[in-house]
């Protein structure tokens, strides 16, 4: 599947994609996706969407967060906002690990697949769904990743 095609449309079988972190934050913060993003939380809350993440989603935000210097109460306040979203964080495995790091091995830097992105990419691929992502390296790469990817900016849900 192509970064813009979407899953077959079948009312009483939803579309699954494992988003990406930088859908939450468009979602709650705001920013260029967030109407997109916006889009994808209202079908997953009212069933159109079965929406996952990987299990370490949560890690990325408070990550990023941190890193730009947000105070801690305010990156408690996101994740519980995170929380409250329709999702299901898919578990985190020894195989996935070493597929994310093997990956990240070949494919990390500046400008290309981040660390989480890897963790993301490995947990998408072991339970072979598309990810929903608006992260351009991943999208333009996702054949040689090994992943099907849908680009957030063009999915309609």
């Amino acid at each position: 599947m192509g970064a813009d095609e979407q899953p077959p449309d079948d009312p009483s079988n939803p579309p699954t994609v494992l988003g990406d972190a930088d859908l939450f934050f468009f979602y709650l913060r705001g920013g260029r996706l967030e109407e997109q993003a916006s889009k994808v939380i209202e079908a997953a809350s009212a069933g159109r969407v079965n929406l996952r993440t990987s299990s370490e989603v949560y890690d990325d935000a408070i990550s990023a967060l941190r890193a730009d210097e947000v105070p801690l109460g305010t990156v408690l306040s996101f994740v519980s906002d995170m929380k409250a979203i329709s999702n299901s964080s898919m578990p985190m495995s020894a195989e996935i690990a070493e597929d994310a790091l093997s990956m990240y091995m070949k494919h990390g830097g500046r400008r290309q697949l981040s660390y989480f992105d890897s963790m993301h990419l490995a947990t998408a691929k072991r339970y072979g769904l598309p990810f929903l992502t608006s992260d351009q390296y991943v999208i333009r790469n996702a054949k040689i990743l090994g992943v099907r990817t849908l680009d957030l900016a063009h999915w309609e849900p």
